[in-house]
């Protein structure tokens, strides 16, 4: 249904646009629709952006809270001296640092979004240095 409508839509703006032509005031009907469309684009693409956004800040509320639930059981209920468990603490720390760097680096590396964005690397021949 929703691909019959685009195409209905597209036929329909197609045609109106060879109307326009023989129109002397008919790009400024023609550059509205283009601004029309381009609106509509941008508010689909920043409501799927906050839905995102929303998404991921509750997942992290509940990994954060996870977290914290988990250590204070394991330091207040665990039968081990106060050494033992400070050691476990700094491990702990140490491996949630280690892993947030690697998966930064990963997330945000330049090679991976350009990727994403099938971003084909220019052919560099025509910007030779003389």
């Amino acid at each position: 249904m929703k691909k019959a409508l685009w195409s209905f839509l597209m036929l329909w703006a197609s045609s109106a646009m060879k109307g326009l032509q023989s129109n002397p005031g008919g790009h400024l009907e023609l550059t509205r629709l283009k601004m029309a469309l381009m609106y509509v684009r941008g508010i689909k693409t920043f409501r799927l952006l906050f839905m995102s956004l929303l998404g991921m800040g509750f997942c992290m509320v509940l990994l954060f809270t996870g977290l914290i639930l988990f250590h204070a059981t394991l330091f207040l209920y665990s039968p081990w001296s106060m050494e033992t468990k400070m050691l476990v603490g700094f491990l702990c720390s140490a491996v949630y640092l280690l892993l947030t760097l690697t998966l930064f680096y990963k997330i945000f590396s330049q090679d991976k979004w350009l990727k994403i964005f099938h971003y084909d690397q220019p052919d560099r021949s025509d910007f030779k240095t003389p």
